[in-house]
């Protein structure tokens, strides 16, 4: 009897740590695409990327198969209308913005991305600058 109360303890411990970091989540995926964006295309190298950090990440994890839903949903939309996808990515990102160290890492993440290729393109850097000044922070102190 207590296993099955410890298993559907473990089972709402998983969905509530999946509504804590949703935000973050959302923030940090929508962020990163918006960078891999930036130059005018998303490119596989940087999506596979994405996936790996996000997959790396204690906090975002146990979200599995969301994780590539919402790279996919994320990117059809900066593919199909840039500005829409560049305005929800945006509000996502604001989610965030009161929580410091989720800000912190959703910049650095995008920060990481950004320079997956060995440098940060100007049209990536006014994408990380537009975004820092919406979170507070500053390029210069990451890089």
């Amino acid at each position: 009897m207590f296993g099955m109360f410890k298993k559907k303890t473990a089972a709402v411990k998983v969905e509530l740590k999946k509504v804590e970091n949703r935000d973050l989540m959302e923030a940090i995926v929508g962020g990163c695409l918006l960078v891999a964006a930036a130059d005018g295309e998303i490119e596989k190298e940087e999506t596979a990327k994405l996936d790996q950090l996000l997959r790396s990440n204690p906090r975002l994890s146990h979200y599995g198969n969301e994780i590539t839903a919402l790279i996919t949903r994320f990117s059809e939309q900066l593919e199909a209308g840039f500005r829409v996808g560049r305005m929800n990515i945006l509000r996502e990102i604001e989610d965030i913005k009161n929580d410091p160290k989720e800000a912190e890492e959703v910049f650095v993440n995008m920060l990481t991305i950004a320079e997956a290729d060995g440098e940060i393109e100007p049209e990536e850097q006014k994408v990380l600058e537009e975004v820092g000044r919406r979170l507070g922070l500053r390029i210069e102190d990451y890089l």
